[in-house]
């Protein structure tokens, strides 16, 4: 038990020096690592929704330049500059 709660104040210390939060107050520390929480919520969020249908955009796209099988192209994945 002790070894992982010396592997956490570990990690929290590399934390602290890393991002420098060790020289702020302590009402600095909660805007900081909430901003910090925030911004990894959201980044995760879109890599988790948005991500799989990129590559999925992507694979197709290279699989019609290799092959030129027009049928994998979806309409959604044209750009219409006709307008």
């Amino acid at each position: 038990m002790s070894a992982i709660y010396n592997f956490v104040r570990r990690k929290h210390y590399q934390f602290e020096v890393t991002f420098t939060s060790y020289m702020l107050t302590s009402t600095e520390k909660i805007v900081f690592n909430t901003f910090i929480f925030l911004f990894l919520s959201f980044l995760t969020a879109a890599i988790t929704l948005y991500l799989p249908q990129h590559v999925q955009t992507i694979t197709r796209r290279a699989y019609f330049y290799i092959v030129g099988d027009e049928s994998v192209i979806r309409q959604e994945d044209v750009l219409d500059y006709s307008t």
